[in-house]
C-alpha cells in the first residue's frame, strides 16, 4: 500500500479549487492537503481546525512571488514530508480589453499568474514529484500535476479576451512538453466548462459591453437564463478534478487535455439533461 498521499493544491481557496480541495476531504480519509492562493474563503482558512490534521496548512500568497512560492513548497516538505500530487488551479480572466485599449502590464500580470505561476510552482515540484512516483509506482495519483486549463485555448473565441486565450493556449502547450521533457510523470490538463464562480459574473452582467461582441454578450445572457446546463456550479468540475488527483480514474493520457466530464469521471445527472 502507498503511504497517505500529499496534494498541494495551488489557488485551492475559492472556485473551482476550493471545490477541489472539499472533494478530496470527502472522497478519502486518508490523503493530506495543502492549499496556497491569494484568496481564500473563511471555510478554507479554518480548515487546519477542523480537517482533522487532514489539512497540513492553508498559505495565503502570490503565485507570481519567487518567495511565496518556495515557502510553500518548503512548508509541505517540513508538515507533510513532501509532495505527491500538484494540483494547479489559480487563474484570472482580466484584463478584457480589446488590443488597440490593452495596458500590457496588466497583460503581464495575467501571464505571470496563469502561465508562469503555473510553470515555477511545476519547476519547484519536480523533485518530489518524481521521487514520490518511483516510490509508489503502482499508485496512478502519485507523481501527477493536474491543471486547469480552457477551452479557449484553441476553440473559442471572445472579443476582448486576447490575454485570456493566449495564456490558456500557452498553458496547454506547456501541459504537453512538461509530460514531454518528464515521461516519469503524469501530466493532465483539465478543462472546465463555463462555471458560476467569480471569473465570469461580470461577462454575465454584461460589464463589457462595447468590448465584446454584442451578440457575445448575448449569448452569456441567455445561457445564464438556461442556468446549470450552460453555467455548471463549480461543484462539479471540481468533484472531478478531485476524483482525478485521488487516482479513483486515470484521466487521459500524460500531456493532454481534455474536458473534465468526457474520461469516466462521474458527474451529476443533471449535466446530462437536454
Amino acid at each position: 500500500m502507498s503511504e497517505a498521499q500529499r496534494i498541494l493544491i495551488v489557488g485551492g481557496g475559492q472556485g473551482i479549487g476550493w471545490e477541489v480541495t472539499k472533494a478530496i476531504l470527502r472522497f478519502s480519509s486518508q490523503a493530506r492537503i495543502a492549499v496556497f492562493g491569494s484568496h481564500l474563503e473563511e471555510e478554507v482558512r479554518e480548515l487546519p481546525d477542523k480537517a482533522n490534521d487532514r489539512v497540513a496548512f492553508v498559505s495565503e500568497g502570490d503565485v507570481t512571488s519567487d518567495i511565496d512560492r518556495r515557502s510553500v513548497v518548503k512548508e509541505c516538505l517540513e508538515k507533510m514530508g513532501g509532495i505527491d500530487t500538484l494540483v494547479f488551479t489559480a487563474g484570472v480572466i482580466t484584463p478584457i480589453e480589446r488590443i488597440e485599449k490593452l495596458n500590457m502590464d496588466e497583460v503581464k500580470r495575467t501571464f505571470d499568474v496563469n502561465v508562469f505561476g503555473c510553470m515555477a510552482m511545476s519547476q519547484l515540484c519536480l523533485p518530489h514529484l518524481r521521487h514520490s512516483r518511483t516510490t509508489n509506482y503502482t499508485n496512478a495519483a502519485y507523481g501527477k500535476a493536474i491543471i486547469l486549463s480552457s477551452g479557449c485555448d484553441k476553440e473559442i473565441s471572445y472579443q476582448g479576451w486576447m490575454p485570456y486565450c493566449t495564456t490558456k493556449a500557452a498553458l496547454t502547450r506547456f501541459v504537453e512538453m512538461l509530460a514531454h521533457e518528464e515521461p516519469l510523470l503524469t501530466v493532465q490538463g483539465v478543462y472546465p466548462k463555463l462555471t458560476r464562480t467569480k471569473m465570469p459574473a461580470d461577462v454575465i452582467a454584461g460589464k463589457y459591453k462595447g468590448i465584446m461582441a454584442d451578440h457575445e454578450i448575448e449569448k452569456f445572457r441567455v445561457w445564464n437564463e438556461i442556468g446549470e446546463e450552460m453555467v455548471e456550479p463549480p461543484e462539479w468540475c471540481g468533484e472531478a478534478v478531485g476524483k482525478l488527483a485521488l487516482g479513483l480514474y486515470p484521466g487521459g493520457r500524460s500531456g493532454e487535455s481534455f474536458d473534465y466530464d468526457t474520461i469516466g469521471i462521474h458527474v451529476p445527472v443533471s449535466l446530462h439533461k437536454k
